[in-house]
């Protein structure tokens, strides 16, 4: 059988990956002009040849969680397939570290003062909580319930879909708006609120987990290591498609524009891309209403990452030195992310400045040379009035951002009330030989693991096959399975324990 994937980014290269395990021929077809998708290392000119200044504009860290565990395991089966150029080597992601400081209302403090709702003005009877406890008493019941049993637990959290997160505050918690406004900003970004609360609990799922990893180098290098594999000549980059045919026997005709123009006859067709990629497709068949309607509705939340490269890394060299982490602000970039590469070593660096949602979209009006220019500002006022005051403008060298609501992958999804009882069912649906994977049709939404689960089950129905094994599983016998120790999410895969060492093929695990 021949399939042709549509994208490039990790879901398109795991379903090939999949595919060519099983036999199978794939193509490739990448409207970029480069693979990954949301994975996206950028890499700045060094200030010297020893070193390798870069930050992530996409993905930039995985939880240990079993939630995660394709991901380790697609780890497990590049390092053993592929050349030790291409390994991947995972190392600590530092999510907070202790000497983080917040910035709200021109004053510096610890996320975890109690003191801040107060000075905040938000009613005496939430005073003595910071903005972390408070929304842990309201999602650790629905955490624990999804620890239980996720599946269970997932269904019990869908009946709260039509509710966005803050309308659940308001009408089943009852808190009070400036309570909800508090906890936002202290911990999330303008608006997120008004997503499903199913997406809050989610994310608050995933982000309660204590170790996290990145990828030594970059993490561009998993979608490099993983194309690699799938093997260059099977890879189009370059080659939007702007035709999709059903031919009467059943086949699939593809048509590519760009430099070169290409066309070719499937067997079958996974479109591993966004649903505003797949509007962005010239002529293709018309499906149901609900699935147009999914293609037109389904919300993805802005992004905003800029990266600025600096003389050093004097962050770590404060009185109150970061090693890692982030911090949260009220300026206009919101969150500061310390890099956890390179911890400590002398040379440049790179300070990563994120936002999403209304945060992000503010910045979409701006030049790019306003967006520094601000960016630059805000982030003075920030350092500005340390004990070793810094001045960030004879630090700065170079900047270089992406406004994710602007590129053809858009943000990531992240639903509306409702959309996970209307959309997601209908959105991943086959249409004949026509199928369709990717990080939103599966209910992990904004994560790698998301789009692997995704792809996994995609070419399961292309084989007629319910339980295909995630690549790096086949290395696992049937009794070892058994025997192996699960982990925090039970679900209907079975979830290992991940050890901390997976760069060889065998690992030993307690």
């Amino acid at each position: 059988m021949h399939v042709a994937i549509v994208g490039g980014g990790i879901s398109g290269l795991y379903s090939a990956l999949i595919l060519r395990r099983e036999g199978h021929q794939v193509t490739v077809y990448e409207s970029s002009d480069r693979i990954g998708g949301r994975i996206y290392t950028h890499r700045f000119q060094p200030n010297s040849k020893n070193e390798d200044i870069f930050f992530e504009a996409g993905a930039m860290r995985i939880p240990r969680s079993s939630l995660h565990s394709q991901v380790y395991d697609l780890v497990r089966y590049l390092n053993t397939h592929n050349t030790a150029e291409d390994k991947v080597e995972l190392i600590p992601y530092i999510l907070e570290h202790e000497n983080n400081m917040t910035y709200i209302h021109n004053e510096k403090k610890d996320i975890d003062d109690i003191t801040w709702g107060a000075k905040l003005g938000i009613p005496k009877a939430y005073h003595g909580k910071s903005a972390k406890q408070l929304l842990g008493e309201v999602v650790r019941p629905w955490l624990e319930l999804l620890r239980e049993d996720f599946d269970s637990g997932f269904e019990e959290i869908l009946k709260y879909d039509e509710f966005s997160f803050r309308a659940y505050l308001r009408a089943i918690v009852g808190w009070p708006h400036e309570v909800i406004e508090f906890v936002e900003l202290m911990v999330s970004q303008t608006n997120q609120y008004e997503l499903s609360f199913t997406e809050i609990i989610m994310q608050n799922l995933d982000f309660d987990t204590k170790d996290w990893v990145t990828i030594r180098n970059g993490m561009s290098r998993l979608a490099m290591s993983a194309a690699n594999l799938v093997g260059r000549r099977q890879i189009h980059l370059n080659s939007p498609v702007k035709r999709i045919v059903e031919l009467p026997d059943g086949k699939i005709r593809l048509f590519t524009s760009g430099p070169v123009e290409r066309s070719g006859e499937f067997d079958k067709v996974i479109l591993a891309i966004p649903p505003a990629a797949l509007h962005n497709i010239q002529e293709r068949p018309k499906w149901s209403f609900m699935k147009e309607q999914s293609i037109r509705g389904i919300h993805y939340e802005p992004l905003y990452k800029i990266g600025l490269h600096f003389r050093t890394r004097f962050w770590e060299q404060s009185s109150r030195p970061s090693f890692g982490g982030q911090s949260t602000t009220d300026l206009r970039f919101r969150w500061i992310v310390y890099p956890s590469n390179d911890i400590g070593k002398p040379g440049s660096g790179v300070l990563l400045l994120y936002s999403w949602m209304t945060d992000a979209s503010r910045w979409n009006s701006l030049a790019r040379e306003e967006r520094i220019r601000l960016a630059l500002f805000d982030l003075n006022k920030f350092f500005g009035n340390d004990e070793n005051e810094v001045n960030v403008y004879e630090q700065y060298i170079e900047a270089f951002d992406v406004s994710w609501s602007c590129e053809s992958a858009m943000g990531d999804a992240m639903f509306l009330p409702g959309q996970f009882s209307r959309f997601h069912d209908i959105s991943k649906k086959p249409e004949g030989n026509i199928h369709f994977a990717g990080e939103h049709l599966s209910r992990h939404h904004t994560w790698i693991a998301g789009a692997l689960d995704s792809a996994l089950t995609t070419v399961g129905d292309i084989l007629g096959e319910k339980e295909l094994r995630p690549l790096g599983r086949e290395f696992i016998s049937a009794a070892k399975e058994r025997s192996l120790q699960k982990t925090d999410i039970p679900s209907r895969y079975f979830a290992y324990a991940i050890p901390h060492h997976l760069n060889v093929q065998y690992v030993k695990i307690a």
